[in-house]
């Protein structure tokens, strides 16, 4: 017992030291929360459907709300890929974006290692535009049965023709938390820099909270 309280300090520890300057660099702060609902189907298929909400200006104004419906398979035990379709509503715009992705998850408890591969692409104003390749690192750290800590990093890389050009990147740590009845729920704070490209790139929080059904 002494030994997991003493891990979980340490972790704890370790985030708050790694996430500082990130927290103070910032320029604004935003609220990503979501509710969704996950389902099992036949030959190895999971459908899923999202619904979210994102606050800006230190969550003091509406920046958009999405529906995301998302069709994935495990292609072996450790392999999977995914086909999600979003449509976001902004204050006077949508967006409709189309994903394709594949991740791959290694576990060594208490320890599970998982890279995530993702391309998209967003069609506004009758065109398509933005085709971004997304590669993502999560290592999670299984503290008992019902709580889950983990630690993530992706990159953005928009594809100009040949060029891929490095546009953005996020750092995030959380908590998954297994609730009764088949539910969950994540708590977690974002880092992002967007927009690298430019002089003064963009520097945003982001705090979330995530619940799903399965």
């Amino acid at each position: 017992m002494n030994t997991i309280k003493f891990s979980q300090l340490n972790l704890g520890k370790f985030y708050f030291i790694f996430l500082c300057p990130f927290l103070l660099g910032a320029q604004d702060t935003e609220s990503w929360n979501s509710i969704g609902f996950e389902k099992k189907l036949p030959s190895s298929f999971r459908i899923e459907l999202k619904q979210s909400l994102r606050l800006k200006e230190n969550l003091s104004s509406f920046k958009q709300t999405y529906t995301e419906i998302s069709i994935s398979r495990k292609v072996f035990d450790k392999f999977k890929i995914f086909l999600p379709l979003r449509y976001a509503v902004y204050k006077n715009k949508t967006k409709k974006r189309l994903s394709l992705g594949g991740s791959y998850k290694y576990s060594r408890k208490p320890l599970a290692f998982k890279y995530r591969l993702k391309f998209q692409k967003t069609y506004l104003e009758k065109i398509f535009s933005d085709n971004i390749i997304r590669n993502k690192i999560s290592i999670v750290y299984k503290i008992n049965k019902k709580l889950n800590s983990y630690m993530s990093g992706e990159v953005f890389h928009l594809q100009d023709y040949e060029e891929y050009i490095f546009d953005e990147y996020r750092v995030s740590f959380g908590l998954d938390i297994n609730l009764p009845n088949k539910k969950a729920m994540r708590v977690f704070y974002t880092y992002k820099m967007e927009d690298l490209n430019k002089s003064n790139p963009d520097q945003i929080n982001i705090l979330g909270i995530a619940y799903n059904l399965k």
